[in-house]
């Protein structure tokens, strides 16, 4: 591991920009630790994100007192780590094709170890839509965390009618102005512009300033990554990643998720998401739901964000 540089960024909390070998990738994230540990207990929280998004997602620079979920965490007395997965942000980016869930997972449960080593006694997996079918495929494979909060995606048959729209948002990064010339492998997907805000946010609690920043510094996905995740979401409960989950889950959804709230699933009620998902996750020892009113697809940055984050918090506390 190299510490690259160490600032007091989030109040009393000391972040320290970090590189953790990973196979043949290095990842690079931030580590915050509290100024005091709630309980005494060296607790961290191990921030997923996911497509299009790199860990900026979970620490936004716009309104960040209502809008990181690293600020709140740090303020409640546990560490973070938000990491840029391989491929986006400033981590190893590989071939398109080398990008897979398992890989990613992989990549995951390394850096759980690497963690574990520098003595954390517990640790939170927190994962948001791609990246939560990753902590939900490392925590089957693994089960090196304590615990494990799914936001922004659940299972057949919770479907959008955004999802369609949002997919076809989807084209070569190459082609945006954003990436031409600094990325050649066409295999690595990035939305449109101006089309970010129709499908991860819900407009009339969205800051429009924060949807601006979202398309000035959106990142990009693998085309192999998103469809290998596409269909391993599809799975029938049986067979599906989430049944060899064997610790306790939080769902975390919200209630104007495009993508995955439509006439199946009635996602203004957190029993309704809950007895869907209990036919995934069968094998965890506890399951638990949480709807997020007049919430899209990205919850930290909603009104309702310090709301998400107070659900969370007590769901690890009391698990």
């Amino acid at each position: 591991m190299t510490a690259l540089s160490s600032t007091p960024a989030h109040g009393a909390a000391s972040c320290t920009v970090v590189r953790v070998p990973a196979g043949d990738h290095t990842v690079s994230g931030t580590l915050c630790a509290p100024a005091s540990y709630s309980g005494g207990v060296k607790r961290v929280d191990v921030l997923v994100h996911g497509a299009t998004y790199n860990s900026a997602y979970w620490d936004w620079p716009v309104n960040p007192g209502a809008h990181s979920y690293v600020r709140r965490t740090t303020a409640a007395g546990r560490a973070t780590l938000a990491y840029d997965r391989p491929g986006a942000g400033e981590s190893t980016r590989p071939p398109s094709t080398a990008l897979t869930v398992p890989a990613d997972a992989d990549v995951l449960h390394q850096v759980v170890g690497w963690l574990r080593g520098r003595g954390f006694a517990e640790v939170t997996l927190i994962g948001h839509s791609l990246g939560s079918l990753i902590a939900i495929k490392e925590t089957a494979d693994h089960g090196d965390a304590d615990r494990l909060v799914v936001t922004g995606l659940v299972h057949p048959p919770a479907l959008g009618l955004g999802a369609p729209i949002a997919f076809a948002t989807l084209y070569p990064a190459p082609l945006d102005p954003q990436f031409a010339g600094r990325i050649s492998d066409l295999g690595h997907l990035t939305t449109r512009p101006g089309t970010r805000g129709a499908s991860f946010y819900h407009a009339p609690t969205a800051d429009p300033e924060v949807i601006a920043y979202d398309e000035a510094h959106k990142d990009v996905v693998s085309s192999v990554e998103l469809a290998d995740a596409l269909s391993r979401l599809a799975l029938p409960p049986l067979v599906n990643d989430a049944r060899g989950v064997r610790r306790p889950v939080l769902v975390v959804l919200g209630e104007q998720d495009a993508i995955f709230c439509g006439p199946v699933v009635d996602c203004s009620d957190s029993a309704a998401v809950r007895a869907s998902e209990r036919q995934y996750f069968a094998s965890a020892p506890g399951l638990a739901a949480v709807v997020m009113p007049e919430t899209g697809h990205n919850l930290p940055q909603h009104e309702s964000g310090g709301l998400s984050f107070a659900r969370i918090d007590q769901w690890i506390r009391t698990h």
